[in-house]
């Protein structure tokens, strides 16, 4: 059976929503460890971030 571009996005906007709860739980349990906001020089991070939770599905413990 074939996936269609709607299923894609609905697909990765479901582990887009999962990343930023899962992060957002990971900043309450350690703010410095898991900020809220990147600096310019660094935002490409958020990504990198994604990416791992979405093949491991789970936010990096080491950054």
């Amino acid at each position: 059976m074939g996936l269609s571009l709607d299923q894609f996005a609905d697909e990765v906007r479901r582990d887009i929503e999962a990343f930023v709860a899962d992060y957002r739980k990971k900043h309450e349990e350690n703010p410095e460890h898991y900020p809220l906001e990147l600096p310019d020089n660094n935002a490409g991070l958020w990504s990198e971030f994604f990416m791992d939770f979405h093949i491991r599905g789970k936010a990096l413990d080491d950054h």
